[in-house]
């Protein structure tokens, strides 16, 4: 009731009155600070809470298999396409890259609602409902009966450049059809690209 009391006595001035513009200014700055008050203890008054849970992934007891190599197996992929081109003998490529492989899994949301009564020091009844969101990666079996999560989304690493030494590099056409099919495979631009020719012996 004293803060009612408190907010009439605010109110209770005209702007009429001698400072008129002065009170009304001051009604707008009272009305600002209350409500940023409720906005922040919404929860307070309502006896509402809202805690979110990570449920972890059930661990089979084996590590998860490490995953392919991805630099050694696209520079593998490359060296084999370059040398399907005309005027290419040998091959080696090198591809570097930066960052690591990141997985977006599948997940299982829930919500858990719990209503519980709580006495105050008055005798009061106060009544505290609690959500609670739990989210759990979503399993499946492989061929070997192992738990494995769902991946809906994957994120391979970025490649920063490739090096490329190949037998006929020296012939201007040739490197730039490697450059080009290069370029093509892996969309990187040709700044990243370098091809030098293959020491024969």
């Amino acid at each position: 009731m004293g803060f009612l009391e408190e907010l009439k006595k605010i109110f209770s001035f005209t702007n009429n009155s001698e400072g008129g513009k002065n009170t009304l200014l001051w009604r707008i700055l009272v009305l600002g600070l209350i409500g940023i008050f409720l906005l922040l203890s919404g929860d307070l008054f309502t006896g509402k809470k809202r805690n979110i849970q990570e449920v972890p992934v059930y661990q089979s007891g084996r590590e998860v298999q490490v995953e392919e190599d991805y630099e050694s197996r696209l520079s593998s992929q490359l060296e084999e396409i370059i040398s399907l081109i005309k005027g290419v003998g040998r091959v080696k490529v090198k591809i570097y890259i930066t960052g690591h492989t990141e997985y977006e899994y599948e997940y299982n949301s829930r919500t858990i609602n719990k209503v519980s009564t709580e006495l105050d020091q008055n005798g009061g009844q106060r009544e505290i409902v609690e959500d609670n969101l739990e989210r759990e990666v979503v399993l499946t079996r492989d061929p070997g009966g192992n738990e494995r999560p769902i991946i809906r989304r994957e994120k391979l690493p970025q490649i920063q450049g490739v090096l490329i030494v190949a037998q006929g590099a020296e012939n201007a056409r040739v490197k730039a059809e490697i450059i080009y099919a290069v370029h093509n495979l892996l969309n990187i631009p040709v700044h990243r690209i370098s091809v030098l020719p293959y020491e024969r012996g």
